[in-house]
């Protein structure tokens, strides 16, 4: 007769089988253990054991377990990091900017403030549109409103949602706003370096993560590699510059297809450009699915944590423009006084 045991994650207490996944246990009981890759990197199931015994899925370099690869063998009890509960409030539209040439910047004016983690994500269905998912971020001017927040969206050629900005949706457009969901936040009080990788729109929940670690402590070892495919699409040129100015930041940007405006810019993949690993770093990574993974195995070789945030199409041209080749200029001059400034 198979064994049963008790599980108490946070406040909530299912039975499971000895020997059934933790997360499969979870799911199966209707509670809500937060997930992604069922493999064991990405981070989404970490979970910190406080008494009991799992057979796998083990941290060995703290007290944390991977709910995905752990099996049960005895009671358990399980805790999970504090974040927002998720509400549904009602937003508009208050501000469509065009930020490159496949990226649209909106922004959202709500009733009151929203809380979220930095590189949390959200639900948005635009009034008469299919629901998407896409991340708040720190503004790219300027510091940031309680009552409104900003995203990146990829625009689509089919795209349901994106290829409507400005069109069908437009200022003043009804949207509903669900969240904050993920698990690929800023984590506070980490003493180590911070090391982000972004590719595409990816860049938005990475440039939060970055602007609340560097608030957080400005004399903070960070690193930064920004990727996208064409130059044009690289929008974000001002924020970086602001980024690069603390003293102990270093600003890796990648293009994949070739370019000749600054040998300032990397040609390949982002991961071409990590740096060396140890286990007292914190990795977060958003963007392509195979890009966030890869990130994810050079991490976990590393011993170190990891989180991912990636993208697929649904959830989240022409010369460069000379704010862009300015920036990629700047790399190599001096740096100004720090400009990310605290929420109002």
């Amino acid at each position: 007769m198979t064994k049963i045991c008790k599980v108490t994650y946070n406040n909530e207490t299912f039975l499971a089988n000895c020997g059934d996944l933790l997360l499969d246990g979870a799911l199966a009981s209707g509670v809500d253990l937060p997930y992604d890759c069922r493999s064991g990197i990405c981070g989404s199931c970490r979970v910190r054991l406080l008494d009991g015994k799992v057979f796998g899925g083990i941290d060995e370099s703290s007290d944390m377990i991977h709910a995905c690869q752990a099996r049960i063998v005895s009671d358990l009890k399980v805790v999970a990091e504090s974040t927002p509960d998720p509400i549904s409030t009602s937003a508009r539209i208050a501000e469509l900017v065009r930020l490159a040439p496949d990226v649209v910047g909106v922004g959202l004016e709500l009733p009151g403030p929203f809380r979220h983690l930095p590189g949390q994500y959200c639900k948005l269905q635009f009034r008469g549109f299919p629901a998407r998912c896409f991340s708040p971020t720190y503004p790219l001017e300027g510091g940031p409103h309680n009552r409104r927040l900003n995203f990146h969206i990829r625009r689509l050629p089919h795209g349901a949602v994106s290829s409507a900005l400005g069109k069908k949706i437009r200022i003043g457009h009804r949207v509903k706003l669900s969240g904050p969901f993920g698990s690929s936040f800023h984590r506070r009080n980490h003493r180590g370096r911070v090391v982000l990788i972004a590719s595409g729109t990816g860049f938005a929940p990475m440039w939060a993560i970055a602007a609340a670690a560097i608030t957080e402590r400005p004399e903070r070892e960070l690193a930064f590699v920004v990727a996208t495919r064409k130059l044009q699409s690289f929008y974000m040129d001002g924020a970086l510059c602001r980024l690069a100015r603390f003293p102990n930041v270093t600003i890796v940007p990648v293009v994949s297809e070739p370019q000749n405006v600054s040998f300032a810019i990397r040609g390949g993949r982002p991961t071409d450009y990590m740096p060396t690993l140890s286990p007292a770093d914190l990795v977060y990574t958003a963007g392509a699915p195979a890009m966030t993974e890869a990130v994810a195995q050079i991490a976990k070789t590393a011993g170190a944590r990891c989180y991912t945030d990636p993208f697929s199409p649904n959830d989240r041209g022409g010369e460069p423009s000379g704010a862009v080749a300015r920036f990629f200029g700047w790399l190599d001059g001096s740096r100004k006084s720090p400009e990310i400034s605290h929420a109002a």
